[in-house]
């Protein structure tokens, strides 16, 4: 009861002030129009899981350099071309050391 009474009396202006809650999540115009052009990146792109996608496009985007976010947009292309995901985001394998 008290945590439904806590969650009624929130206030929007406090929503979304975290800043885990603003980061970016989805790639702009100029970067999905360079990624669109790889229909084969674009499609393991697409094909991907949501967290995936809202991840590596964060990943892109958290750079705070432009040529650092260009350069990882390179190789989300190329993994995505590749079918693999991009390193930072990659599970490995059982027993790897």
């Amino acid at each position: 009861m008290a945590r439904r009474a806590s969650f009624q009396a929130r206030e929007d202006s406090r929503t979304g002030v975290y800043c885990f809650e603003q980061r970016p999540t989805q790639l702009g115009k100029a970067h999905l129009a360079a990624f669109r052009e790889n229909r084969r990146a674009w499609a393991y792109f697409q094909q991907e899981t949501p967290w995936y996608r809202r991840t590596s496009s964060f990943w892109v985007l958290s750079a705070k350099r432009e040529d650092t976010q260009r350069k990882r947009l390179v190789i989300l292309i190329a993994c995505s071309a590749n079918g693999e995901r991009v390193p930072p985001l990659r599970r490995s394998s059982p027993g790897a050391t």
